[in-house]
């Protein structure tokens, strides 16, 4: 159950809002669509996988997972890079921001998620975590543009804010690496267009229909890319990766 303050996106009102946008047929058309692409992948959740993406020079497996059905929205390419990234960094002092990672595999670096509960999990404000750090490696998976955005009292800035926060954790040659669906805050979307935080690599994907079917695109071609309301799914995603602050 969300804790107060948080504002989660329910479908009734999703649904009502497409159909008054766009009429009741394309909608029960989209959900048509979702629900035959929720039974194709199914199956393939029991491996875990099916198929590829190419992200930075690496290849990846796309993620079939049936919590939050991954193989239909951004998660089956977010999850393999980041989770890609806190491999690589074993051993060293890891931080995620939003109760992701656990979801799909048994983790054991710190979590920090003000409104999931769970084993483990740290119930803290982005803004309130100045003491734990200095981190090696700190990971946002699609958790920054809800900062601000699905909270009371709403606050269009504390997302940019929540990302400078966070720099001021990273260890000497530390990284932040946050993925945002595009289209979802448009104030964080801003932000990472104009440079208005420091991000020393931007990288996009952008998918080509419902399912997994994403492909490295150049960052400044995915801005202004609709996000899906209804389905709760974005049609690109931004990848950022933020270095440490001058000493």
């Amino acid at each position: 159950m969300a804790e107060a303050g948080y504002i989660p996106q329910r479908v009734r009102p999703r649904t009502v809002r497409a159909v008054e946008l766009r009429g009741i047929r394309p909608v029960i058309g989209d959900y048509a669509r979702w629900g035959a692409g929720v039974v194709a992948g199914l199956p393939w959740c029991l491996r875990g996988t099916r198929g590829c993406f190419a992200f930075g020079g690496e290849e990846y497996d796309y993620l079939y997972h049936r919590y939050k059905f991954t193989w239909l929205t951004e998660r089956a390419v977010e999850v393999p890079i980041a989770q890609a990234l806190v491999d690589r960094h074993r051993g060293a002092r890891i931080l995620e921001v939003g109760n992701v990672l656990s979801h799909y595999r048994q983790q054991d670096h710190l979590v920090v998620d003000r409104y999931e509960r769970g084993p483990g999990v740290l119930g803290r404000d982005v803004l309130d975590l100045a003491d734990l750090g200095p981190f090696d490696l700190v990971v946002a998976i699609s958790t920054l543009e809800h900062v601000g955005r699905d909270e009371e009292p709403r606050d269009p800035g504390k997302a940019v804010e929540a990302i400078r926060a966070l720099r001021s954790l990273l260890a000497w040659k530390g990284r932040l690496v946050l993925t945002v669906p595009v289209g979802y805050h448009s104030n964080l979307d801003r932000a990472l267009q104009l440079g208005e935080v420091p991000v020393a690599r931007l990288r996009a994907l952008r998918r080509d229909r419902l399912g997994p079917h994403w492909r490295e695109v150049p960052a400044d071609t995915v801005w202004g890319a609709a996000y899906d309301f209804l389905l709760y799914s974005a049609r690109a995603v931004v990848v950022a990766e933020i270095e440490p602050s001058d000493p």
